[in-house]
């Protein structure tokens, strides 16, 4: 089978989207599939706004669009989610190639810039919307990443969607002592987008070092955030907070297993929309986990069900900070679990993959 893989950024960039396809279409080949990749050769991390990110995006997609039409036929094509409304012009690719066209959302777009205010209700989401509903309709296949995601593009545009969670990267955990009580630290490691509540982090930083906690907030990654989080941090008198840039890829699995809690936050307004990036591998360290964001979503619902995880809403930093507390104070009874190997996981994931793909319907 000749595939054909679309997306904004490739693997260079540092997108974890760019990531995810170039691992995807190298396991296809092994798989004995016949895989090509196009990207825009995007810069990933500008973080433009207005009409500079609307002129970058409408570039990828030309650019994509041009890309395919010199292309040899292929049979299937799958496109993720980047640029803006990709799925638009992926249904369009598929038609010219005769090919079937599998959608993989990362986000849902246009609802995801309507929640954080990008967009106003009006004339250009209802388009938007319109667009984006025919794309799902005509995909052979859309794919999303989680329950909440599948039940919102259900509810909201009716569509049938099935679930295939984001693999994660291909690391080896390495072996990690145990931090001593004197070196306590949560980690928050991933995008610092409107998306995630990252100021949220330094109120409850505050609330520990006010009660003389020794626990060290890490704030690891790149986006909006980053900066107007030094800020913020500089005004509470945060003594404890280190930031970090994104670390390589094979570096990321030291960085968990030196930490005591992993934070994966997402505005409850975007359940259903996106899923945290580090999700999945966060689950796989044995590290317990502070979720915050929507409490009743299947991922929040998922982690309490495992008992020694927090799940919060952002407007809980009392409850947080004291769960906080107990676990850098030894009062939790559950202590960190060996690592989860990651190669089933990505397995599973490729199988499911080459399942869909290879189905006759």
């Amino acid at each position: 089978m000749k595939i054909l893989l679309l997306n904004q950024f490739g693997y260079a960039s540092g997108a974890p989207t760019g990531r995810i396809l170039a691992e995807l279409g190298a396991e296809l080949e092994q798989r004995g599939h016949r895989v090509f990749i196009l990207t825009s050769d995007s810069s990933y991390g500008s973080h433009r706004g207005g009409l500079g990110r609307l002129f970058q995006e409408g570039l990828s997609h030309l650019s994509l669009f041009a890309q395919s039409l010199w292309h040899p036929k292929v049979d299937t094509v799958i496109s993720l989610t980047s640029p803006a409304c990709l799925a638009v012009s992926a249904g369009l690719i598929a038609r010219i190639h005769r090919a079937r066209h599998f959608h993989w959302a990362m986000d849902v777009y246009p609802d995801v810039a309507v929640r954080l205010g990008e967009l106003r209700p009006g004339p250009l989401v209802r388009v938007l919307t319109y667009l984006m509903r025919r794309a799902y309709e005509k995909a052979d296949r859309v794919v999303t990443l989680d329950e909440d995601m599948r039940e919102y593009l259900n509810r909201n545009h009716g569509i049938d969607s099935v679930v295939i969670a984001p693999f994660p990267p291909e690391i080896k955990w390495p072996a990690i002592e145990e931090n001593s009580p004197s070196t306590k630290q949560w980690l928050y490691s991933g995008n610092f987008g409107r998306a995630h509540e990252i100021q949220a982090l330094l109120e409850i930083q505050k609330k520990l070092e006010q009660q003389k906690v020794n626990a060290h907030l890490i704030l690891q990654g790149q986006g909006p955030q980053f900066l107007l989080s030094q800020e913020q941090a500089t005004r509470l008198e945060l003594r404890q907070v280190q930031w970090r840039a994104p670390v390589p890829v094979k570096m990321l699995g030291e960085a968990l297993l030196h930490s005591d809690v992993l934070v994966v936050t997402r505005k409850a307004e975007m359940k259903g929309l996106l899923l945290p990036s580090k999700l999945l591998l966060a689950e796989l360290s044995g590290r317990r986990i502070l979720w915050i964001g929507d409490t009743d979503g299947a991922t929040a619902q998922k982690l309490s069900r495992q008992g020694r995880h927090g799940v919060f809403a952002v407007d809980e930093i009392d409850a947080i900070a004291q769960w906080l507390r107990g676990c850098f104070n030894g009062e939790s009874s559950d202590a960190a679990i060996e690592p989860a190997p990651i190669d089933f996981v990505r397995r599973q994931a490729f199988q499911q993959w080459d399942i869909l793909l290879t189905a006759r319907n």
